[in-house]
């Protein structure tokens, strides 16, 4: 999880950027800023540490748990025509639904990263531009790719 991601720093970055938190001031009057990520990441493991469920916090079982909660996740739209899903994961109740199993999913994300020792944030950043320079938009321009 990365610290440090503020508006403006970076505006490439920024633009690309869903979540950052000020968290005030430093001794010289910049702003401070943490990632949401790293938010959730402590959140859960307070969450956690309350519980003594450390024991259970291990890349495998969190790979599993996250699996379960995609899954979950796609229980909800899967018999719904393609044409239709985005209004009706508009209009609740479905709505609380999909944003309660994505936040699972995202929960268990953030553990297995943490597990993982892995930056979240940077790592799909990087990712991002990998996927810029293999799909270059003079190919791919309302293309989608293909296996083949």
């Amino acid at each position: 999880m990365r610290v440090g991601a503020c508006p403006g720093k970076e505006a490439r970055r920024a633009a690309i950027t869903f979540g950052t938190l000020l968290t005030g001031y430093d001794g010289d009057g910049h702003t401070r800023c943490v990632s949401d990520l790293q938010e959730i990441r402590d959140a859960v493991r307070q969450f956690i540490a309350e519980r003594d469920w450390q024991q259970f916090q291990d890349p495998k079982s969190l790979l599993l748990a996250l699996v379960g909660e995609v899954g979950e996740l796609a229980e909800l739209v899967q018999w719904l025509p393609a044409e239709e899903a985005r209004s009706r994961i508009a209009k609740e109740p479905l709505h609380t639904r999909v944003a309660e199993e994505m936040a699972d999913v995202l929960i268990y994300l953030v553990g297995m990263a943490d597990q993982c020792n892995i930056d979240l944030h940077e790592a799909a950043l990087a990712k991002v531009e990998r996927n810029s320079r293999k799909y270059p938009v003079s190919e791919f321009l309302g293309e989608a790719p293909h296996r083949g």
